[in-house]
């Protein structure tokens, strides 16, 4: 049986991680499903992270 391809790529996954860590959440994790669905739950978030000018 062949190898299918791969649901997500990992450049995909690496920017996700990067804008985590950029919004300031710690606690994360990416679900991703049979048809490539992605589904991103955040959990904890940091108090050192950027504020928005808006706030």
């Amino acid at each position: 049986m062949p190898a299918r391809p791969a649901l997500i790529k990992q450049a995909d996954l690496t920017r996700i991680a990067k804008a985590m860590r950029l919004a300031g959440v710690t606690d994360w994790r990416a679900d991703i499903g049979p048809s490539g669905t992605v589904s991103i739950i955040a959990g904890k978030s940091s108090n050192n992270h950027r504020k928005c000018d808006w706030d």
